[in-house]
């Protein structure tokens, strides 16, 4: 796989990602049932940066946030970062996000295809459980546990783009987020075109931080396909795109859209 989560750290498509993360397990961890947290791509956890990269137009934007849903991603963000710091020297991935949020008895599953990133995950996150195999096929597994799943492929080929849809149709009744990119609007539309014909039914949350009319190699955007997750998260996703978008847009526009399926 030559997808490299290290070089695409910190870019705006994990700001998305990981906000919304926040939203959705701050909600589902008022619940006092032990939550299991499962990760399809789960990378090696933390990334150091470099003098430049994806990062300044992503987690440095929000650096400085303070309130709302963007200030406590940016909380836990600067966590990672000399006291002081006025740029990220450092970035968690996702699971590090999560097990913020997490309380002690709650699970972590983290599937890592690669044996170098699943290695550094091991040492970062001691107490989970990292699998070394394809996280989209490892989800079925989880039986009747009380979970959430996020399932976060590379993209690198077009066929992850239905074998993230199958993932998601195979954990049926289980809360769960799909993130996919926005680079034009075919994949996208097609991938949920996928899931309704699969049975699977939700909202998908966009945003869209430089227009689509200006293609650019990079992202464009980024979405969120949400699944049995609670309401709340949902609003709070929506209420925080407003910062978001302002913080993150290139072109001095932004635009963001909510899909029910």
């Amino acid at each position: 796989m030559d997808y490299d989560h290290a070089r695409h750290a910190g870019n705006a498509g994990d700001v998305l990602k990981q906000a919304a993360l926040i939203a959705l397990l701050e909600a589902m961890v008022r619940d006092p049932a032990t939550l299991t947290y499962v990760e399809t791509h789960a990378g090696a956890g933390v990334y150091p940066l470099g003098s430049a990269g994806e990062w300044g137009d992503g987690v440095l934007r929000v650096w400085n946030a303070r309130s709302g849903l963007l200030g406590r991603y940016a909380e836990i963000v600067r966590g990672f970062s000399a006291p002081g710091a006025t740029r990220p020297g450092s970035v968690p991935g996702s699971p590090l996000v999560a097990r913020a949020l997490l309380r002690e008895g709650d699970p972590m599953v983290l599937h890592e295809i690669d044996p170098g990133s699943a290695s550094v995950l091991r040492r970062t996150l001691p107490r989970a459980d990292v699998r070394e195999r394809d996280g989209q096929s490892g989800v079925a597994e989880l039986g009747q546990t009380r979970a959430f799943v996020l399932i976060d492929p590379p993209y690198t080929r077009k066929q992850e783009w239905t074998d993230a849809a199958r993932a998601m149709a195979r954990i049926a009744g289980t809360p769960a987020a799909l993130w996919y990119p926005v680079k034009a609007l075919t994949r996208p539309r097609a991938l949920l075109q996928e899931l309704a014909k699969l049975g699977v039914h939700g909202v998908a949350v966009e945003l869209h931080w430089t227009p689509l009319r200006l293609k650019r190699d990079r992202l464009n955007g980024a979405g969120l396909v949400l699944v049995g997750v609670p309401p709340e998260a949902i609003a709070a996703i929506c209420a925080a795109l407003p910062d978001l978008g302002a913080a993150l847009q290139t072109h001095g526009e932004w635009a963001a859209i909510e899909i029910g399926f």
